[in-house]
């Protein structure tokens, strides 16, 4: 019997039935059904990777990938932000990383979109309101495409989100795009 067991063990070990985790950021999101057409960039955090990709409509979404001792494991993700055009030149989003977390254990509640060209060279963003949960310059990543990803985290986590304010600043300064 202690054999028979043993073997079973053995045998659901080998054929995945338990897993703790997967070898690449990719094979976790392929696992977790998530389909892309590619990734953009990957952002290290505290306990994973956010994955920023290019959803199979042209879209991009972001996720969150948590890392553990084993190897990565697909969280959550969405908040698609859509190719801007020359009119908007900056598209934006926002998804709460940590939507299955306990409440305690939740940080990433994360803006990001794209911006279209090379002018905008600094991205700000702060929120409405008196408490400012985010206030900082978002970090912008360049696409091989010649356009640009950018993303904030927000400095503290929040359930209400009262809105927030964009400025675009070009390289000599001036600001160049404000949305509201």
């Amino acid at each position: 019997m202690k054999n028979a067991m043993s073997l079973l063990l053995v045998m659901c070990l080998l054929s995945g039935c338990v897993n703790n985790g997967y070898k690449t950021v990719e094979e976790s999101m392929l696992h977790g059904e998530i389909k892309y057409k590619q990734i953009y960039y990957k952002h290290e955090v505290k306990n994973g990777i956010i994955v920023f990709y290019e959803d199979p409509y042209g879209g991009l979404d972001a996720g969150i990938v948590y890392k553990n001792n084993s190897g990565y494991n697909w969280g959550f993700g969405g908040g698609t932000a859509e190719i801007p055009t020359p009119e908007t030149e900056v598209s934006w989003n926002w998804v709460n990383l940590d939507n299955n977390a306990k409440r305690e254990d939740r940080q990433y509640q994360l803006y990001f979109g794209l911006i279209k060209g090379q002018s905008i060279t600094r991205l700000h963003i702060e929120h409405k309101g008196k408490i400012k949960y985010i206030d900082k310059d978002a970090e912008l990543v360049d696409l091989p495409d010649g356009n640009k990803l950018w993303f904030a985290l927000q400095d503290e986590y929040s359930e209400y989100h009262p809105g927030f304010i964009l400025n675009g600043f070009n390289k000599n300064g001036e600001n160049i795009v404000h949305f509201e």
